[in-house]
């Protein structure tokens, strides 16, 4: 998943758990591969060992949710959301998770833009 703000950052997720649309659910990654990634700033944020449980969060009703404290929300109408880096994914910069604008530029996300790929191998 490739985002971009209206305040024009870019950000984004890859993880190599399937998403399901029932039943709500975290999908567990056992590779720890999954990671958030900020191309405004330079920089990955891996999937902490301890959180491999919460590397994404799967609910019908929610938007891209990745990490067990929702490490980033964005909802399904794309406008509203929030970050709390630190949670699942290593953020040294802020270790109290509460809502930060460091991904998005801003305190929503309101996507200007979004890509999201799947790979799937037959």
């Amino acid at each position: 998943m490739i985002f971009q703000s209206k305040s024009d950052y870019i950000f984004g997720a890859y993880s190599p758990c399937k998403w399901v649309s029932n039943p709500i659910t975290y999908v567990q990654d056992d590779t720890l591969s999954s990671f958030i990634f900020s191309q405004t700033h330079n920089q990955i944020y891996p999937l902490m060992q301890g959180q491999k449980q919460h590397a994404i969060y799967c609910n019908s009703g929610y938007g891209p949710t990745i990490g067990g404290g929702h490490d980033f929300y964005i909802s399904v109408n794309f406008s509203d959301g929030y970050c709390k880096l630190g949670y699942s994914y290593q953020f040294d910069q802020h270790k109290n998770q509460s809502e930060d604008p460091h991904l998005f530029g801003q305190n929503k996300p309101e996507i200007k833009e979004c890509e999201i790929y799947q790979i799937s191998f037959i």
